[in-house]
């Protein structure tokens, strides 16, 4: 199932879901030339763009977004998802193989705590087709992440 742009809740992620909705045409997902990081600008600072590699199926972070990278705390731009801290890979690996198996976006809002710190964000997940073949080949991530203090 697809999401419900009524339940995204940032203004963005309903834009860019319509956008990758547009871009859609006949088939079920884009295709990668129908989409430039040009026609995502605005989103771009909390986007990762993630490359599924043909042959072995790693997950690669080709660019990542300046606000993520912050987030982050550090540069991972070209980096391997199973080269990723443990921690992470936990988190992110499933929601990507969702993506994979099912061909379809995804949406969801998360909570968490951390020390004396509480993070929030929204995350979606939109595929994109191979030039020449049926096969996933790339995807936008785009994520809003908000730090806080409790009480705050």
């Amino acid at each position: 199932m697809l999401p419900d742009p009524t339940e995204i809740a940032r203004s963005e992620l309903r834009e860019l879901y319509s956008f990758w909705q547009a871009q859609c045409g006949p088939e079920e997902m884009p295709r990668i030339e129908t989409v430039s990081p040009v026609d995502i600008t605005p989103y771009l600072p909390n986007v990762l763009l993630v490359e599924i590699e043909e042959t072995t199926d790693r997950i690669r972070y080709r660019q990542v977004g300046e606000e993520l990278t912050r987030f982050y705390g550090e540069r991972v731009d070209g980096a391997y998802l199973d080269e990723m801290p443990g921690r992470f890979r936990r988190f992110a690996a499933p929601a990507y193989q969702e993506v994979l198996k099912t061909g379809r976006p995804t949406y969801a809002q998360f909570r968490f705590a951390e020390n004396w710190w509480i993070a929030t964000y929204e995350r979606l997940m939109l595929p994109l087709l191979a030039m020449e073949e049926d096969r996933i080949a790339e995807l936008i991530v785009a994520i809003y992440p908000r730090i806080s203090r409790p009480g705050r």
